[in-house]
């Protein structure tokens, strides 16, 4: 879909997506953060110099925006677009590479792989304080402020624990996904 459409000319107004605010916020606050960009569109141009969180939600949709990079586009360019992209959950197509990017998945892939061991060790030290402060609130027995502190000493655990399940499970399918695709070839 996308080479037909980049085939044709690649204009905004003729792509073949559907209309979203979500694009036309997307392209406002990117000409808002960084002006000095080549972009099209076809959103409507907004006359407002309101801040992007004050303005009505009643903007017209916009369909893509086209941001023509330099080779040696500056770093805090690149991560306004990807940062806003997965603000806004939009998929970003780099026409150099050929490549369609998912900034939200790319996200939870990085935050996946880098789990292990940093964010483990901080998902059992949380988990042991809040396992300790709810021990402690128990014995303690103060009316109101020890059901307080076991209710978030007990979140603090179980969140621990749901991290160390999920992060498990990740790994163990990753494993078995691994050792298939070796089976295969």
């Amino acid at each position: 879909m996308i080479e037909r459409w980049m085939a044709a000319g690649g204009e905004p107004a003729a792509s073949p997506f559907e209309p979203s605010t979500d694009v036309r916020w997307f392209h406002r606050e990117l000409t808002s953060d960084e002006p000095s960009l080549e972009t099209s569109s076809d959103a409507v141009p907004s006359g407002s110099s309101v801040p992007v969180w004050m303005s009505s939600t009643d903007e017209a949709p916009a369909r893509v925006v086209a941001i023509r990079l330099p080779v040696q586009a500056a770093r805090g360019a690149l991560e306004s677009i990807l940062g806003l992209a997965a603000k806004y959950d939009l998929a970003v197509f780099d026409a150099l590479n050929r490549r369609v990017h998912l900034p939200l998945d790319e996200l939870a892939a990085h935050a996946n792989a880098t789990f292990w061991p940093g964010g483990a060790i901080q998902a059992a030290v949380a988990g042991g304080v809040g396992g300790l402060l709810a021990i402690g609130a128990w014995l303690l027995a103060i009316p109101v402020v020890s059901g307080i502190l076991v209710v978030v000493g007990g979140f603090m655990f179980v969140m621990a624990v749901y991290t160390f399940v999920h992060e498990s499970r990740n790994a163990v399918s990753r494993r078995a996904m691994g050792e298939e695709m070796s089976s295969d070839d």
